[in-house]
């Protein structure tokens, strides 16, 4: 697709110049290639071997429907778009967060539950139509938005900065973006350090460094395969670079495996260090179930307290004013249950989602198995 090559400066300015500001508006395809053909035309004046603008039009439209269009519509929002375009797009990683940001906040800069749902959905459809989603907490963006709130004490909108802080714990929604960028960093990474596997030197890539041990590097070929020496374990602490390490990032890995070194094996099979955030997924929310049985039992309970019956309702004929309120109250109620049934079908909804999306992946596990 070449969208690396973009800067993200450049597709924000492209987005001005055809007019994208309002993100619910639906663009149709002709609209994508003409702002597609515009960027790939600034692409070819710089790196003219490379891009070839009628093909890398075709292929990034391609891949935009398939990803916010899938059942070709011929439309797709300009929020979807931006997004799309500039979460692969060149820059520094809290940059991209800033822009991203900057692209749903409303005129105060500040970012409510419902905005941030947006961005957080519209990012996600990324590793989804990949068949991933499942890896980064499945398609409900509902616990990563009560993630960051939670985080930011619960306020009702956020800032930038607060936004920026929440990214950096990389939430498990999110955590490809980062992991992305990373991949492009380490493809011509070379660090002065041997591995202690198969003794590449210097090791290409990724190189991990064991927090347990002094001088314990793997590549990033025997990390992924499982491969360890003689005394360490897979459960032992790692960390990972993708560029060379500072003298100071060495100075604190040395401090780390000190203090590592009086720590038991025990310690660490019973805290396992996860790279990411972890959000409550749909599988571990709230059990819809529960809480409306527990729901149903309080509004039965208040009905006893004041006499009604829950079943019995006034002939048609006699309605007083009490009556009345009465029958009003049971009415919002009645919705209320109704809209957590429509919660419940859409988890389950998910759920199925989930379930073809890793059988999906058991299949392809057994083909390479076969091979």
């Amino acid at each position: 697709l070449l969208v690396d090559l973009l800067d993200l400066n450049t597709t924000s300015e492209i987005f001005k110049q055809h007019k994208l500001s309002q993100n619910d508006q639906l663009v149709g395809v002709q609209d994508v290639i003409s702002c597609l053909t515009t960027i790939y035309s600034g692409l070819e004046e710089k790196y003219k071997d490379l891009v070839n603008v009628p093909l890398c039009v075709d292929m990034c439209l391609n891949w935009l429907l398939n990803v916010y269009d899938s059942g070709r519509t011929g439309k797709i929002r300009v929020q979807s778009l931006k997004i799309g375009l500039m979460s692969l797009s060149k820059g520094l990683l809290e940059e991209k967060y800033r822009y991203l940001f900057k692209e749903v906040a409303g005129p105060t800069e500040m970012c409510d539950q419902r905005q941030l749902g947006l961005l957080l959905h519209d990012a996600i459809q990324i590793p989804r139509q990949l068949g991933e989603v499942a890896a980064f907490g499945g398609s409900n963006i509902e616990p990563s938005v009560r993630s960051c709130f939670q985080q930011n004490h619960n306020k009702p909108e956020i800032t930038v900065k607060q936004f920026i802080d929440w990214m950096r714990l990389e939430p498990q929604s999110m955590v490809w973006l980062p992991v992305l960028h990373r991949v492009a960093a380490a493809e011509t990474a070379k660090h002065q350090a041997k591995c202690n596997i198969c003794k590449e030197c210097p090791i290409v890539g990724f190189r991990y460094r064991s927090l347990k041990h002094f001088n314990y590097d793997v590549c990033q070929s025997c990390f992924f395969s499982g491969r360890t020496a003689k005394g360490h374990k897979l459960h032992y602490p790692m960390v990972e670079y993708c560029i060379p390490t500072t003298s100071g990032e060495d100075v604190r890995d040395f401090t780390k495996v000190l203090k590592n070194k009086f720590r038991s094996k025990k310690y660490f099979a019973k805290h396992p260090r996860l790279g990411y955030l972890p959000v409550q997924t749909v599988l571990e929310g709230d059990n819809l179930e529960t809480s409306l049985q527990i729901e149903y039992e309080q509004l039965k309970e208040q009905h006893l307290r004041r006499g009604i019956s829950p079943l019995a309702s006034p002939p048609d004929s006699v309605v007083s004013p009490q009556h009345a309120s009465e029958d009003a109250e049971l009415i919002a109620e009645a919705k209320l249950l109704r809209q957590h049934k429509g919660r419940l079908e859409a988890r389950m909804q998910i759920l199925e989602d989930h379930n073809k999306q890793l059988e999906s992946q058991l299949h392809r596990l057994r083909q390479l198995l076969e091979q």
